[in-house]
Order: structure tokens, then sequence, then C-alpha cells
């Protein structure tokens, strides 16, 4: 179930989608376009208002046609009306702030789910905590790629130093904004006078081919009043790595357990411009921990390894 609305479809769901229509396996995979429509909207809003409406039994068809959505947050949008005819509905589910536990948990039964794969750890525990024998089963699934989406360049063909993009991380940003011009690194980021960083997905790739380094913080350390703690490996990190970039930045809370070690080099704050700089004069110290990270997402965090989860969710439920 895809949204049809285009500013909301993101290259991560994207390349998850593209995975399963090349490798559905015993399944035959057709997308849907799911528009918004107002009474979905103000369905969505009713129940996230008034709680007991989620205690309603919702599901009138026993149909066993499968149906995914890879949704940001709360959306369940995507799953109406079709969910309410099929007992097998499954869900990929980014952004689950905190705020948004209370309506979000209780939703899942309401819209018959039968399995949630939530792409931040520190969410599933949270929902584990809070239904622990409920209907509808979870799993913590990180977010992966398409590694053939993006490519590389060796380290002695790379232009730019330094790249900031996404959600940039301002009091660091501004620690390393002068000892890079100092030193005449090419320190590349969005300014206030730029809509975008990147006109599409292909400069964007580019500029990571190009780049040694790239700064990478989740969320909470960015934007707290919308995360809150939440803390988690995004697709940036990982964007960042099949490119053969070196990341500096701040470790996720759950980077670790899915990698098995510490695939970055952390930011030391009290030193921000200096430790910067001296990586970039010894860059070559860091090329086996950028090899070994390339290797580890190219083989263990491409969609194709997360869909395989997913579909074998699909055979245990059926």
């Amino acid at each position: 179930m895809q949204s049809a609305d285009k500013d909301y479809f993101l290259d991560c769901i994207d390349e998850l989608y593209t995975t399963i229509e090349n490798n559905p396996g015993a399944y035959t995979v057709s997308r849907t376009l799911v528009k918004a429509g107002r009474i979905k909207s103000f369905l969505v809003r009713k129940l996230s208002a008034i709680p007991a409406l989620l205690k309603l039994k919702t599901r009138v068809g026993n149909s066993t046609t499968i149906n995914f959505a890879s949704m940001i947050s709360g959306d369940f949008r995507l799953m109406i009306p079709v969910c309410f005819f099929s007992r097998q509905n499954y869900i990929y589910m980014y952004d689950v702030w905190p705020r948004f536990h209370h309506w979000i948990f209780p939703m899942l039964r309401f819209f018959n789910i039968t399995y949630v794969f939530f792409s931040s750890r520190q969410v599933y525990d949270a929902y584990i905590k809070s239904y622990p024998a409920g209907p509808c089963k979870a799993m913590w699934l990180p977010e992966a790629l398409d590694g053939s989406a993006y490519h590389f360049k060796t380290h002695q063909e790379r232009s730019i130093d330094v790249l900031e993009f996404g959600r940039n991380y301002d009091q660091y940003h501004d620690l390393i904004l002068q000892p890079l011009k100092k030193h005449n690194y090419k320190h590349v980021y969005k300014t206030p006078d730029m809509p975008v960083l990147f006109p599409g997905k292909a400069a964007f790739t580019a500029a990571l081919a190009e780049s040694k380094i790239v700064i990478c913080v989740p969320s909470n350390i960015s934007h707290p009043d919308r995360a809150e703690y939440i803390s988690t490996m995004t697709l940036r990190y990982l964007q960042a790595m099949a490119s053969k970039c070196l990341v500096v930045g701040i470790l996720p809370s759950d980077m670790e357990a899915a990698f098995g070690y510490i695939p970055i080099v952390e930011i030391e704050m009290e030193r921000a411009g200096e430790q910067l700089t001296a990586i970039l004069a010894n860059y070559e110290e860091y090329l086996p921990l950028i090899e070994k990270n390339y290797q580890e997402v190219m083989v263990n965090h491409q969609w194709v390894n997360r869909w395989a989860v997913i579909r074998q969710k699909m055979e245990e439920n059926k």
C-alpha cells in the first residue's frame, strides 16, 4: 500500500517497495496507490481523540490477501479499508515518537494489524511493555537500503571533505565551521538561502560519493522536541557507509546492537574542530573502518535482508 502523496513517499520506503517487487518469493506483488481522503483522516483523528472507540471489533472479512504498508508514524489511512477485510495486515513503521504511543499502539489492534515492524528498538521495547500479550505481534527491524542505489569514489578522488545533510546539529556545526574554513577544507551544508541542499536523489548520491566525512546524529540530539528520548539508527548512517564515507557523529542507542561493533567516530564536542581536522589530516588511518562498514551494510543491512525477515513472519502467521 503506497501513499499517493509524492511528497510523503520517501526514498527509504521506495527502496523497500522496489526490493519486494524484485524479490517476491512465492507471492504475487502489486502496488496499490492509496489516497488519503477526508473521511480517512477524520476517522484516524476521531480514534486518537476518543480511545473508547479503539475497543470496537472492526474486522468484517477473513481474506488471506496480504496487505503491507511502510508508513511514517501512525498514518493508518494507508490500510483503510483493506485492513477490515483481511486477517493478514503488516506494517513497517518509522518515527513513532513517544507522544503518539498512547494512540498508535492501541490502533494496531483496531486496524487488525497482524505484525508491526518498528524501525526503533526503543519504540519496540515501549510497545512490548505496554502490550506484552497484544493481538498484534511486533519486532524491532532496523532501517536498511538498496545498496545498488549508491556508489563511491576512491578517497583520493573525493572533492568534498565534510558533508552535513538532513537534520543539522547546529551546535556542532557552529564549532566546526571556522576550523574547516581555516584549513581550506571543503565543507558542504545547507544555508538559509537554499530551499534544498540537493535537487534530487541523483545529486545527493553523487555528493555522497564525493565526500570523505559525513556528519550523522540521531534525531533526539538534533530535534529533541520532536524525537524526545528516541535515539535510533536512520537511513542516513547507512547511506554514508554504502558510499564509503566515514561517519562522524553520535552513536544511536540501537546501532551498536545492529552492527555488533561501534561503526562511527564519535564527536568530541570539547575539541570538535580540532578532532575533525585531525581526522582529515590522517584520513587513511580510517580506511579499514570505512571498508568494514561498507561490507557490513552490503551483507546485512540491505532491504533484501529485512524483506527476508518480514516474509518469514508472513509465512509463520498464515
